[in-house]
């Protein structure tokens, strides 16, 4: 398997010969991804994202119930997080969903520190959510 792998790609390379003018190495390029197929589609890369809708992207307040607390410090920095990701049309909605875990995860990990400054106490249920209690 190894040696045939080997072998194909010796054969492509042999077979393969530079690009002998810039037309040649566009066409190269869109091949590799680099340079956009004509004609031009503004949305195009980005298939995975067709089937999220709109409010996936701007309302991302659901994915702070049930471990966010109501009030405080780390109330206020997520949502000047969320709104943030929502403002951010670069990134997919996975993407900033994961985002918003990762902090989750973050502040779950601080839960001391939290605990001695009085933000809060993060508390894990047996039902794995994450849930900050005001202290």
């Amino acid at each position: 398997q190894v040696w045939e792998n080997c072998l194909k790609q010796e054969l492509h390379l042999a077979m393969t010969h530079p690009p002998s003018n810039f037309y040649e190495e566009n066409i190269i390029w869109t091949d590799c991804g680099i340079l956009w197929k004509f004609p031009i589609n503004n949305e195009q890369g980005m298939e995975d994202e067709k089937n999220k809708s709109f409010e996936d992207h701007i309302f991302l307040e659901t994915h702070l119930e049930g471990w966010c607390p109501k009030r405080g410090p780390i109330k206020h920095f997520m949502e000047l997080v969320i709104i943030g990701l929502s403002k951010n049309f670069w990134m997919g909605a996975e993407e900033k969903k994961s985002h918003i875990l990762w902090f989750r995860d973050y502040f779950k990990d601080k839960n001391t520190l939290l605990e001695e400054i009085g933000a809060g106490m993060i508390k894990e249920n047996s039902d794995t959510n994450v849930e900050i209690l005001k202290s």
